[in-house]
């Protein structure tokens, strides 16, 4: 059996940018997430110092990626929002390695429960190269409907 992506991406949480670092794209994608009540006006100092001691990046898979889980504290909504990058942002990994991403995953969780729900799903997302390089490809809304539409097989149970 097969988790949809249609499951767990609403195209109201996916944006586009063409910042070209990692701090600008914090900062813009910042801004949308506050505007639309899915975090506090502290998440851009805190994803920032949070990146110093945690890096988001992970390289060990089909395209590289930063998944940033924000801490419950300032998360006002569940769920998982996309920042597809068209200017890949070099960022960290936790071995230290630099790598150029190419979207975002945002995590916003307001329990624990969810918040470990959302990590399974990214997770089998991870381990999904098909799943995950269709994903990156995306650079609109319409995009993803398109994906939902033809129900992109992106999690296993």
């Amino acid at each position: 059996m097969y988790r949809r992506l249609s499951d767990w991406m609403d195209p109201s949480r996916m944006w586009v940018t063409e910042q070209s670092t990692f701090e600008r794209a914090v900062k813009a994608i910042g801004l949308e997430l506050e505007r639309k009540k899915i975090v506090d006006s502290s998440f851009t100092r805190v994803v920032l110092d949070q990146e110093t001691i945690m890096p988001s990046g992970v390289s060990d898979v089909a395209e590289p990626i930063a998944v940033i889980d924000v801490p419950i504290s300032i998360a006002k909504q569940d769920g998982i929002s996309l920042l597809h990058l068209l200017n890949p942002c070099e960022v960290r990994t936790i071995t230290g390695e630099s790598i150029y991403a190419k979207v975002m995953l945002l995590i916003t969780a307001t329990t624990e429960m969810k918040k470990q729900t959302y990590h399974k799903l990214i997770d089998d997302l991870l381990m999904d190269d098909e799943a995950l390089q269709a994903l990156v490809q995306i650079q609109s809304r319409a995009g993803l409907f398109h994906l939902q539409m033809n129900f992109l097989e992106a999690f296993s149970y």
